[in-house]
């Protein structure tokens, strides 16, 4: 599990690092929890979020928790509601697809290399490096598109639309 962000500023695309996560071991299921997921927005967020900017995920379980909606609450960074039928309206979901083309352009070796230990730290590596190599104009098209993804959703009435 990878978090990212990206924005535009002064008319020149902004991104953070790409963050893995840790897996919350105290979790029902051992995996990703609100508390993980504050974790990465304690470490990454205040250097990517400013005053007039707002913050926009998806209704993944860990971004809706008391906790975490209290934690933006607090931190006062705005966030954009998402339509529960629409989760593909959020920009990152479609730098994602880049992202994993990235990775198999790069580092071809990796599609089947096993689930031990080496080969997690070696896709790690290589995620950290093909969201580094994603050229800005992927993150400027995708900017570029949103209003005619949130015109397709007011006609959608915030149902699904084929974005």
């Amino acid at each position: 599990m990878v978090w990212a962000c990206f924005w535009k500023e002064s008319g020149q695309i902004k991104r953070s690092n790409l963050w893995i996560l840790e897996r919350d071991f105290e979790s029902k299921k051992h995996g990703y929890s609100a508390r993980s997921y504050i974790d990465v927005l304690d470490n990454n967020l205040p250097s990517c979020w400013q005053p007039g900017l707002i913050f926009m995920q998806d209704n993944a379980s860990i971004h809706t928790a008391h906790a975490v909606r209290k934690w933006f609450e607090d931190m006062a960074i705005p966030l954009v509601v998402s339509p529960p039928y629409s989760p593909d309206m959020n920009p990152i979901e479609h730098i994602w697809w880049h992202l994993k083309n990235m990775v198999l352009k790069l580092h071809p070796e990796l599609e089947g290399m096993g689930k031990g230990e080496e080969a997690i730290r070696a896709l790690e590596r290589a995620l950290i490096e093909a969201w580094e190599a994603i050229p800005d104009r992927i993150f400027e098209s995708v900017i570029e598109s949103m209003p005619t993804r949130v015109q397709a959703l007011i006609e959608a009435k915030g149902w699904h639309t084929k974005y």
